[in-house]
């Protein structure tokens, strides 16, 4: 009799883990991967010019020309409202400033065409004009969004 005990109460076990596991994995297929692109950027301020950054950047699916085409630099995260924004076919155009310690505004333009976008952002930061140009390709690997999987 122990022996039957014993069997029902493993046989419950692994049926009840594989209903979580089934659970979990239903959990993970709600969340869509991300798309892995890869966006080289470029500076220059009066004067000066800095060499050309590679990073990995993950988007949702389907939200590149959203995603590329915001006020990037330190401190632009959440701190930054668009005006004048337009897009027209594959081009973005929009003016942006940014509140805090360092006051930024500027002016974004983006095309994103398939699997390729370019975009300049030109600002005025601390009485410096700065222009910041960006040419990024998708890369086409899967990535969780928010996440920066690395950069070079």
């Amino acid at each position: 009799m122990r022996i039957c005990g014993s069997i029902r109460a493993g046989g419950a076990a692994g049926v009840l883990l594989a209903v979580l596991m089934a659970q979990a994995s239903a959990l993970a297929d709600d969340k869509p991967a991300g798309e892995l692109w890869e966006q080289t950027m470029s500076m220059e301020m009066t004067g000066m010019t800095m060499p050309s950054h590679t990073l990995q950047v993950c988007v949702p699916p389907g939200k590149a020309d959203e995603a590329l085409s915001k006020p990037q630099g330190p401190g632009m995260n959440g701190n930054c409202t668009l005006q004048d924004a337009k897009r027209e076919g594959t081009r973005f155009t929009a003016r942006f400033s940014c509140a805090g310690k360092q006051p930024v505004q500027g002016t974004i333009e983006s095309v994103v065409e398939g699997d390729h976008a370019r975009g300049t952002i030109s600002m005025s930061m601390n009485g410096q004009q700065v222009t910041m140009k960006t040419d990024s390709h998708k890369i086409g690997t899967a990535c969780t969004p928010g996440h920066v999987p690395g950069s070079r």
